[in-house]
């Protein structure tokens, strides 16, 4: 997705800005009936798609095993401002969160800084906890 951001728009680097720093994002899927399903998730922009660890008995898991789309969106500013709204197609990845981590360990760390603190467990043992990687790659984005 990376090369999908127009580097000229101001929205879209404003955007991808956001998907540096935010440290929540609403991860958006449906189930088999339809019915959504919207969570709040830590996150890591990387490469072009949005990880997410996460335990491997959820809802969202089964929902992108199962071909789900997702929708993707960050919290906005203080007054609804910074917009940032990405949809897609998500995988299960066969690499476990740990193995993702050696690629960006000390930039994860220092993002999640505070709330790897309010966790109350070291990274390797939250990697443990949060083993299975969801990989979103956006194939739409809407920001203002």
């Amino acid at each position: 997705m990376a090369q999908r951001f127009d580097p000229s728009d101001a929205a879209q680097q404003a955007a991808l800005e956001l998907l540096r720093t935010r440290t929540i994002a609403w991860f958006t899927t449906v189930d088999r009936g339809g019915a959504p399903h919207a969570v709040p998730v830590w996150f890591f922009w990387h490469d072009g798609a949005v990880l997410v660890f996460s335990e491997d008995a959820t809802a969202k898991v089964r929902h992108v095993r199962a071909g789900s789309p997702v929708l993707v969106h960050l919290e906005t500013g203080r007054f609804g401002n910074e917009v940032l709204i990405l949809s897609g197609a998500a995988e299960i990845s066969e690499r476990d969160s740990a193995s993702w981590l050696t690629e960006f360990r000390d930039t994860y760390i220092a993002k999640y800084a505070d709330a790897i603190a309010d966790y109350g467990q070291p990274i390797d043992d939250i990697m443990r906890t949060f083993a299975t990687t969801i990989v979103f790659r956006p194939e739409t984005l809407l920001a203002w």
